[in-house]
């Protein structure tokens, strides 16, 4: 009966429009209500070589039209152009013949360029060069295009800051501690170490990006034509990010005979550390009183956080996850170190289920099991309000796979 139905219903949508039979198209559709009653239609049309030609938006507009998107290509077979839709009569998703290129958009908007367009290099990377928006003030030649400008660094250009990493270890915990040396210093990166990639908008502002060889983004770099503004990204041996260093702490670093000192470091610079499986356990923000830290389950998820606030008071913020890995509550633990919280958890998979019995804790009804940390404190107050909206006193339960 249900393959019935469901041929019953693919012959429906078969009827219903009138797709070009000799073209190769895919129909894909989003039901805007409960019985399909209202809902979207796309059809894109494809050439010899299976490349989209044609884009169809079925009725799309307000008077019924469809809005027609052509795709045409270069020599080199790429799409340098993205032409805007065009609305037209409804052919009922069969193929507009008539528009193949960008002229019917241009007459209808009235412009030279109604497409964004794109310049690649001529090479095998096809690396765009620049990128011009639809309008004649926007259009290739106008001055207000994209550019991209791809390099590599010049010596003195890009600062080194050098990391000296120890491990400390606390029972089967480990965590990575990132130093920077408190000397006064010059080091720059090698020429052609970095690549070296500036994306300059359409008002001429440039930002340049410098990246290591692993891919990693090192330095950014804005100007106004006057002086640069840097952002550096600094990792330490094992290629994690260590700190992170704004603007400001680049200019009193530089003030400071290139000398980081670790109130620079607490007051303007991001700090990580990570364990020995590579995963973020603390970081202190710029301006922090103290380090905040994670604690993580054998499924890799957050289930205890703690900042400087709740350290104070011995508090952690505990989160629990439902069998599909969603947040099912948070609520407020007591507790030790994080190396302590973590060797207690570490080996456990933290998951609840909903059960129709539920428990109460201050006050609040909630339909899942207390597995885990059943002695915590108290929910947090926007939990309270998730369980009101989204979890009815009594839900139905999942049936068992064996009882389908």
């Amino acid at each position: 009966m249900k393959n019935i139905m469901i041929l019953g219903l693919l012959f429906t949508a078969t009827v219903g429009y009138a797709q070009s039979t000799s073209e190769n198209y895919i129909q894909s559709g989003t039901c805007l209500n409960g019985d399909c009653s209202k809902k979207t239609e796309i059809i894109t049309y494809f050439d010899g070589l299976g490349r989209a030609k044609q884009i169809v938006n079925v009725k799309a507009t307000a008077t019924g039209k469809d809005l027609v998107t052509p795709v045409v290509y270069d020599g080199a077979g790429r799409q340098t152009k993205d032409i805007l839709p065009v609305p037209v009569s409804s052919l009922n998703a069969a193929i507009h013949t008539g528009i193949v290129n960008e002229n019917s958009a241009n007459s209808y908007y009235g412009v030279a360029n109604a497409y964004a367009e794109k310049e690649i290099e001529n090479s095998p990377l096809d690396r765009i060069l620049q990128q011009a928006q639809p309008g004649d003030d926007w259009k290739m030649g106008a001055g207000h295009t994209v550019k991209y400008r791809y390099e590599v660094n010049e010596s003195s250009e890009v600062k080194k800051f050098l990391t000296t990493t120890t491990t400390n270890t606390v029972g089967t915990v480990t965590n990575t501690e990132s130093s920077v040396p408190f000397v006064a210093g010059n080091i720059f990166y090698d020429a052609g170490t970095l690549y070296k990639n500036t994306v300059t908008d359409e008002d001429g502002t440039p930002v340049t990006q410098f990246q290591n060889g692993r891919g990693q983004v090192v330095l950014i770099r804005r100007s106004d034509g006057i002086q640069n503004t840097d952002t550096y990204y600094v990792y330490n041996e094992y290629g994690q990010q260590a700190f992170a260093i704004p603007p400001k702490a680049v200019q009193q670093i530089e003030q400071n005979n290139n000398t980081v000192t670790q109130n620079i470091l607490n007051e303007l610079c991001y700090q990580y550390r990570y364990d020995g499986q590579g995963r973020q356990v603390e970081k202190r923000l710029p301006g922090k009183d103290d380090w905040e830290f994670i604690v993580y389950d054998a499924a890799d998820r957050p289930v205890l956080t703690q900042d400087p606030n709740l350290k104070s008071q011995g508090l952690w913020m505990l989160t629990k996850y439902d069998s599909f890995g969603r947040i099912a509550y948070t609520g407020l633990l007591a507790g030790g170190s994080r190396a302590g919280m973590q060797a207690q958890i570490g080996n456990q998979v933290v998951s609840e289920a909903q059960i129709a019995t539920g428990f109460n804790k201050n006050g609040l009804m909630v339909y899942y099991t207390n597995a885990f940390f059943s002695n915590f404190q108290r929910f947090l107050p926007f939990t309270i309000m998730t369980f009101i909206q989204e979890i009815p006193r009594n839900f139905p339960l999942l049936k068992s796979l064996t009882s389908m």
